[in-house]
């Protein structure tokens, strides 16, 4: 913007168009990811517009909070960003969404399966070919980076707890939970590309995060 006059920076912001507000519209890169994916060959820009499916922490106003949480809505128009759990109570009991900006976020775990996004790399990283393969290794070292430096959020942990309450009730001195729960940990300890093996083998979809992939496998084995 090149006038002085706010009335005039006020107009070109309200009346900007959306590729611009998307540019606008950007969060800064975990330091520390950016580090490690650089030790490994891979280049990552200080910042780059937020997306649906984004993995944050908040790390400035209300809401602040040193665990990882997923973005659920990207609001151009508005210019706000909606992340899952942070959320407010209207006075009748209603739970909606807490809108938020996106310089109060640190993208911590992004995500790759945009095509189009990809361009950032590719931009930044002219001599590597982005496979799938190549994709699948960036993103594993993303989840390890996030489950090495983030805490689990609280709903996560009341949920892995509930969750085990259940199961002992529905077992009943069976052995389904320890069954239950080496299949768990044994998705856990296996990389995105064996992963995608075993849904492939299910013939279920083979997209998105190790996250999505291990709830994916679960869910099939319940």
């Amino acid at each position: 913007m090149s006038s002085k006059q706010p009335r005039k920076q006020r107009l070109a912001r309200y009346t900007a168009p959306y590729h611009r507000r998307h540019r606008e519209m950007s969060s800064p890169i975990d330091k520390g990811l950016r580090e490690r994916q650089l030790s490994r060959g891979f280049m990552y820009p200080r910042s780059m517009p937020v997306k649906k499916g984004d993995r944050v922490m908040i790390v400035r106003g209300e809401g602040k909070s040193k665990s990882a949480t997923a973005i659920s809505l990207v609001d151009r128009k508005a210019r706000k960003v909606y992340v899952e759990g942070f959320t407010y109570f209207k006075s009748d009991g209603t739970e909606l969404q807490r809108p938020i900006d996106a310089s109060n976020l640190v993208i911590i775990n992004p995500d790759w399966s945009d095509i189009r996004r990809r361009k950032i790399l590719n931009r930044i990283n002219e001599s590597v070919e982005w496979t799938d393969d190549v994709i699948s290794d960036l993103e594993a070292a993303e989840d390890e980076y996030e489950a090495e430096n983030v805490e689990p959020s609280e709903e996560k942990a009341d949920e892995s707890g509930d969750e085990e309450v259940t199961e002992e009730k529905a077992s009943e001195g069976e052995e389904v939970t320890e069954e239950a729960a080496s299949e768990e940990t044994d998705y856990s300890k296996m990389s995105v590309a064996e992963l995608k093996v075993l849904l492939k083998e299910k013939k279920l979809p083979v997209s998105g995060k190790k996250a999505d992939l291990i709830e994916r496998l679960q869910g099939d084995s319940k």
